[in-house]
């Protein structure tokens, strides 16, 4: 059943169009033709959305400051009133905020972090696992 759940997601991710391989600060990312790019520079941060304003995708990332990434998850999800971060055989942390409607996940090593947030997860989330796989450290 696991195969015949991949080859799926598999097939659907190949069907989605992408409209360009898009680079930024410490990372490259497919975006989907009707997906729409904001970028903040200064926050080192980009929001991906759906044109129809169903889901968006949020990355942060930047130096941990000397931080552990237990530390990062837990300030973040401080910030935002986010559940306790767990952190998984990944090797990353996960937590909830907004009522459970938006979900942050965060990882990293000792020098560098990365947090993406995810809101709109079930009506777009065969294209938010494409976008996330294609995701690509410099």
């Amino acid at each position: 059943m696991k195969k015949l759940m991949l080859c799926v997601c598999m097939l659907f991710i190949a069907s989605c169009a992408y409209s360009e391989i898009m680079e930024f600060e410490n990372f490259y990312v497919d975006v989907p033709e009707d997906w729409s790019v904001n970028e903040n520079k200064n926050e080192n941060s980009i929001e991906i959305t759906a044109d129809n304003k169903t889901g968006s995708l949020s990355i942060i990332s930047g130096s941990t400051n000397g931080k552990s990434i237990s530390q990062i998850a837990n300030e973040y999800s401080q910030k935002m009133y986010g559940t306790q971060p767990e952190f998984d055989n990944d090797e990353r942390y996960t937590f909830n905020f907004n009522n459970g409607i938006s979900q942050a996940v965060i990882t990293g090593d000792e020098d560098f972090y990365m947090l993406v947030i995810g809101t709109g997860i079930e009506a777009n989330s065969e294209i938010m696992q494409g976008i996330l796989e294609s995701l690509e450290m410099k």
